[in-house]
Formats: structure tokens, C-alpha cells, sequence
């Protein structure tokens, strides 16, 4: 019954005697001060899932093999499929029947390593 006490002696008082600017103050400062709490809860809260969810981004890609990342042109003609060696040796040879200059095809198919493409398919036979 604290409360009904606390309305009785609030209605009793006199409100004359209230000030409106320091009242208006008070009330200004609560406001403030709550609206500063929530920014500080939301601004928690949203560091906290960024942080969460870059280390969630870090970890996973811990996990993937740099293997997969290379590119095919980094690799030698055993480990392409069947297709792809095929294509590779008609570019190869149409280049070579349709330049105007012979040594510039084959600088630059020296260039790309070709020939070292070659040697590994063949255990260096050639």
C-alpha cells in the first residue's frame, strides 16, 4: 500500500511549488539517458554478430583446400579430361597450319609451355 500512500501525499502537495524547468531537465536527462541505454544494447548486439559472423567466415574457409583454386592452365595435360586434351592439340594445330609466321606460333606456344605439357604427357620420350 506504499503506492496509495505515495499518490495521497503527491495529490496533498502543492503544485505550485514545482519548478517546470527543472522538471522539464529531469525528465530531458531520463529520456536521454534511456535512449543512450538502448544504443548501447543495439550497438552491442550488432558488434557482436559481426564479430560472430566474420570468425564464422574465417573458420569455414580454413577448411578449403588451395588445390581447388588452380587454375586448368596450371596443370598437365594427364590430370585435364579427354575433351579438353583433344581441344588443346587442335588449337594447337590449327595455329600452327593458319599462321602467316611459323616462329611467332611457336613462340608462343613456347611461351604458354606447350612443349612442357608434352614431355609430361609422354615421360619425356619426345
Amino acid at each position: 500500500m506504499n503506492f496509495e500512500k505515495y499518490i495521497k501525499e503527491v495529490s496533498d502537495s502543492n503544485v505550485s511549488s514545482l519548478n517546470e524547468n527543472i522538471f522539464l531537465e529531469k525528465l530531458h536527462s531520463e529520456r536521454r539517458r534511456r535512449d543512450s541505454n538502448k544504443l548501447r544494447l543495439f550497438n552491442g548486439l550488432s558488434a557482436g554478430v559481426c564479430v560472430l559472423l566474420f570468425s564464422f567466415i574465417t573458420f569455414s574457409q580454413l577448411a578449403d583446400d588451395p588445390i581447388v583454386y588452380v587454375s586448368n592452365d596450371l596443370k598437365s595435360l594427364e590430370s585435364m579430361d579427354i575433351e579438353t586434351e583433344t581441344y588443346v592439340y587442335e588449337l594447337a594445330d590449327y595455329l600452327v597450319e593458319t599462321s602467316d609466321d611459323i616462329w611467332e606460333t611457336l613462340a608462343f606456344l613456347d611461351e604458354i609451355n606447350f612443349e612442357t605439357v608434352i614431355i609430361n604427357e609422354n615421360g619425356g620420350l619426345e
